[in-house]
């Protein structure tokens, strides 16, 4: 019982620290708003929001508010055994479906390839999606690029690297449409910053399966990650870098993709 309490203590006052921090604007003349929404709303339902996005615009400020405060609830449970025994087995965040448990088995020689995959030039890479496509300078550019699933996916892979082979996934994520599933144990994932915006670092590898548009898994997909993942998004693009990385490296480089 001491223990819950103490939990509760805890995630009361990381919302109220959350809360503090939070820049609420003054009340305006709501006859302005309305002309004002009224003006905008022809363009407005054109922008997505992104789980995980930074350099938000003023408009978002109530979307931006939501994200922080889970955020700080997600870093309260993940950060102690009555939390994480609180989660009832799977959350989201930009564009990953999160899974407690043990992953699909994987099936021998696909080698974990995403439908559609095909190689292709960064610029023509470019050319085949819809979101914008970082390039971490702390990298360069990479050695193969593979655009998967008619232009979901866009993966930059870094053969030589002073970590080794380095991955990075890039995708438009959202809220409702997971566009892959990881299976690991919640101890394993820690709540950090990327650029000002909260990403998710996930330690040891874990199984990690595509999900289709329609939301089902790809069995051929399924395969065991290598080493350390880092999960963040901006306000156009979710991103997942993988590779045998310390946490302090995977922010740096994923502070440098532009």
């Amino acid at each position: 019982m001491a223990d819950r309490a103490g939990w509760r203590d805890t995630l009361e006052s990381e919302l109220r620290a959350v809360g503090r921090e939070l820049a609420v604007p003054p009340a305006s003349d709501l006859t302005a708003t309305v002309r004002q929404r009224l003006e905008t709303g022809a363009t407005r339902h054109r922008r997505l929001a992104v789980l995980g996005a930074g350099s938000l615009r003023p408009w978002r400020l109530g979307w931006r508010a939501a994200l922080v405060a889970v955020v700080a609830i997600l870093a309260v449970l993940i950060a102690t055994p009555q939390g994480r025994a609180a989660i009832i087995g799977v959350f989201r965040f930009a564009g990953v479906e999160f899974r407690q448990g043990t992953g699909p088995v994987r099936s021998p020689g696909h080698g974990g390839s995403l439908p559609g995959q095909r190689r292709m030039s960064l610029a023509g890479a470019r050319h085949r999606v819809s979101f914008p496509i970082l390039v971490p300078a702390a990298l360069g550019r990479p050695s193969e690029v593979s655009v998967s699933d008619g232009g979901r996916v866009v993966s930059l892979i870094y053969r030589r690297t002073r970590y080794g082979q380095v991955r990075m996934d890039e995708y438009a994520g959202h809220l409702y449409l997971p566009v892959f599933e990881k299976f690991l144990h919640f101890a394993h994932v820690t709540v950090v910053k990327v650029n000002g915006a909260p990403g998710l670092w996930i330690r040891g590898p874990q199984e990690l399966v595509y999900i289709t548009r329609a939301g089902v898994p790809v069995a051929a997909s399924a395969r065991l990650t290598t080493g350390n993942t880092l999960i963040w998004g901006t306000s156009q693009v979710a991103l997942r870098l993988e590779g045998d990385l310390s946490q302090a490296a995977a922010v740096a480089i994923a502070d440098s993709a532009r």
